[in-house]
């Protein structure tokens, strides 16, 4: 009903107030992510092209994080882009007014610097957690970067061996608090006008609220890495990622809006 008056709005020349975002965010049962998953999966069969694009996308990213490390702060910093982009597609598919390609990117545009923001600070965390699992795994790891320069730190977790297992182990907390930050906050800043901070906070508290859930997430990202050396990263990614981003709005309209 808000959209319909915002539409309204909009026609007669005037910006509607964005709908109060409920920060603090429900507590769900896990079984939700079905839930999530039809919401999803429903917006792909409206916009399938769409929907190809971005897995094509994601898969772009997986490969370009495998073979050229210095793009990986990069693909950290425009992720929450796509995903904001993917939001937008969802909320307009759920009020049956499916928006145009030139709709998506002009709302992505003006939320960029924000998109953006959510972006560096979550590289700003991975890269926290990958010197500090430098230090706590190889020590020589660190001191190649300090003697090597900048251009040799990879964001990466894991690896082959017991070393690759240990460095994954140290490193997940520091991982999952840099995805649960940014899993929900490109929604709400787009669809409620909410600062990149506070919607990182409110993403971070609601999955925090939710831990069984994101329990399943986190499991998943992680068998995902530790199993990266037996099951080719493209594979990983079209398996895996298609699900992950298909189940974002559906559970921020249950646990925020």
């Amino acid at each position: 009903m808000s959209l319909h008056l915002a539409d309204v709005s909009r026609s007669a020349g005037r910006r509607p107030a964005p709908t109060p975002a409920h920060l603090d965010g429900f507590q769900l049962d896990a079984m939700f992510i079905l839930d999530w998953l039809e919401t999803g999966w429903r917006a792909v069969r409206t916009q399938p092209l769409l929907w190809l694009g971005a897995m094509l996308a994601c898969a772009a990213f997986a490969v370009a994080c495998k073979h050229v490390p210095l793009l990986r702060p990069f693909i950290v910093l425009i992720a929450p882009l796509l995903v904001g982009a993917l939001m937008v597609a969802q909320e307009r598919v759920r009020i049956a007014r499916p928006a145009r390609l030139s709709d998506i990117v002009a709302t992505v545009a003006h939320h960029h610097y924000a998109l953006l923001a959510i972006g560096l600070a979550s590289a700003a965390l991975i890269t926290v957690g990958y010197v500090l699992c430098a230090i706590a795994v190889d020590a020589s790891v660190l001191k190649s970067f300090v003697t090597s320069g900048v251009h040799h730190l990879s964001i990466t977790y894991g690896g082959p061996g017991l070393h690759g297992t240990i460095a994954t182990l140290v490193a997940l907390p520091i991982f999952t608090v840099a995805l649960a930050a940014a899993w929900f906050a490109p929604a709400l800043v787009i669809l409620r006008e909410v600062g990149p901070l506070d919607a990182m906070a409110a993403s971070l508290h609601g999955a925090v609220r939710n831990w069984r859930t994101t329990l399943i997430y986190v499991v998943a990202a992680a068998d995902a890495v530790l199993l990266a050396g037996r099951i080719p990263l493209l594979l990983t990614s079209f398996a895996l990622t298609p699900l992950m981003l298909m189940s974002i709005y559906g559970g921020y309209r249950d646990l925020f809006a």
